[in-house]
């Protein structure tokens, strides 16, 4: 069976990716938030600040892409890739560091004082 080029497609996969798009942004927004409320002492220290940082990077970069996509849905026929590879590259980084800034931050705690 011969696959059907995207522009022709039956669904609304496209669009679904966009809500996607806000989901992934929506979650930026509560890490970073979060981040800024996991504190023992009187302020946020340097760790949290650059999480919360990233993280609000990381939401401004994620809805510039999704209005960029948004316009591209808005004419039909779709062109065959919808996504550029280069900030999707960049996403995957920045949310890998933001993950593992996290990771560390939750498992803090557990740390030998020495």
């Amino acid at each position: 069976m011969a696959e059907v080029p995207i522009a022709e497609r039956a669904g609304l996969q496209a669009e679904r990716t966009d809500l996607s798009w806000s989901r992934t942004a929506l979650a930026y927004a509560a890490n970073g938030v979060l981040l800024l409320l996991r504190h023992e002492m009187a302020a946020p220290g340097w760790i949290q600040l650059a999480g919360a940082g990233l993280a609000a990077l990381l939401l401004a970069f994620t809805l510039v892409i999704s209005r960029r996509r948004r316009r591209i849905l808005e004419h039909r026929p779709l062109p065959d890739s919808l996504a550029d590879p280069i900030p999707i590259l960049m996403l995957v980084l920045g949310t890998t560091l933001l993950a593992l800034l996290t990771l560390g931050l939750v498992l803090a705690p557990l740390w030998p004082q020495g």
